[in-house]
């Protein structure tokens, strides 16, 4: 099987990081390809942020057809997750979907690391999207701006290791997920430390996927993730009205 990981930002480094992690866990009958648009914001800290990398994580869908699953590899409800699922049959999945439906299989209550503070509403709001509010502890935030991710690797684990060490004593976390595409790889070194499962949403997408992918499934189209209807576009890239059914 092929799976397509998109990193809708547009640092290379974390896309580099996502394809060498996978590498390490995706089945021999797996081929994993790592990408992200040519244009767009250099990190994802905000719903703006998320809408300018929209357009571009879109077009790289588009240009990239024939793989059996697609990842949208943003710690957030990106809106391209359900956009993707509208326009193709294959399975799609976000990396926090995929981490939170992962902790809740593996403890009573997990709680989120993430970066910067803004990112605490904006998982709060996910978390209760996708029906977990029951079974998240807390999201934790690290004070750090998303591309210290891409440098400062010391500082910010200590950082990240502090706030999970708080969520399990405080919050009563049995589960932590990493809340940034910039923390693959990090997982096992944490597990170690806190004694506790640690979820990299990169690594819990693929699993998901090549379960989903190998048991045969499709994205349904009864009802939310219908094909959008044909319509007119204005001043866009011919590649984006190729989803439209007539």
């Amino acid at each position: 099987m092929r799976i397509l990981f998109i990193n809708p930002n547009t640092s290379a480094v974390f896309t580099e990081r996502i394809g060498t992690v996978l590498s390490g866990y995706a089945l021999p009958s797996t081929e994993v390809v790592a990408l992200n648009p040519a244009s767009g914001p250099r990190s994802i800290e905000s719903v703006y942020d998320e809408l300018l990398s929209a357009p571009g994580t879109l077009e790289t869908i588009l240009e990239n057809p024939g793989f059996d699953a697609y990842v949208i590899a943003c710690y957030s409800d990106h809106p391209t997750v359900y956009a993707a699922r509208e326009i193709l049959e294959q399975p799609v999945l976000g990396i926090a979907e995929a981490s939170m439906l992962a902790a809740c299989m593996l403890g009573h209550r997990f709680s989120v690391v993430t970066t910067n503070d803004s990112w605490g509403p904006l998982l709060r709001d996910a978390v209760q999207h996708y029906g977990l509010t029951d079974r998240c502890a807390s999201i934790r935030t690290t004070g750090a701006p998303v591309l210290a991710l891409e440098t400062a690797e010391a500082e910010t684990r200590k950082l990240i290791l502090d706030a999970a060490r708080k969520a399990i004593a405080d919050d009563g976390a049995d589960v932590i997920c990493l809340g940034c595409a910039g923390m693959a790889g990090l997982d096992k070194q944490l597990e170690v430390e806190l004694g506790v499962p640690v979820i990299d949403g990169v690594v819990a997408a693929l699993k998901l996927l090549e379960g989903l992918v190998g048991y045969g499934v499709r994205t349904s189209k009864r009802c939310a993730y219908g094909r959008p209807g044909r319509k007119g576009l204005v001043n866009l890239p011919a590649v984006f009205a190729t989803p439209y059914a007539d």
